[in-house]
């Protein structure tokens, strides 16, 4: 998790916050089903999911910026190998965002299926 984190950058704190605070409407929903908490959390899911493919694209923007400076510095390097290396770690807002996203939805289920037979 600390290496998704390194490898995501800067938007990644962004990422780590509006998370979190899905991840915590959605156990307060869970805990006691109403649907202003439930609002919250669907708004905050929003925001950790464009700040998702914002960080992606910060990343891949910087992967863009930075790989003629990688190539220099580590000969017989290809082009080919730099880029793979940097969409991977591109990725890491993805896969921390999404992965929030999903834990978030699983908690808010269990609020709805509460709502529903309360």
């Amino acid at each position: 998790m600390l290496t998704l984190f390194a490898e995501g950058g800067f938007p990644m704190w962004f990422l780590l916050a509006f998370g979190l605070a899905t991840l915590a409407f959605a156990a307060r929903f869970a805990h006691t089903p109403a649907r202003r908490t439930l609002r919250t959390a669907l708004a905050l899911a929003g925001a950790t999911a464009f700040t998702s493919v914002t960080g992606v694209c910060a990343d891949l923007a910087a992967v863009g910026h930075h790989a003629p400076g990688y190539l220099e510095a580590h000969p017989g390097t290809t082009m080919v190998e730099a880029l793979l290396q940097g969409v991977a770690e591109s990725m890491s807002p993805a896969i921390v965002g999404f992965t929030m996203l999903s834990l978030a939805a699983l908690v808010a289920a269990l609020g709805l299926q509460r709502e529903v037979t309360e």
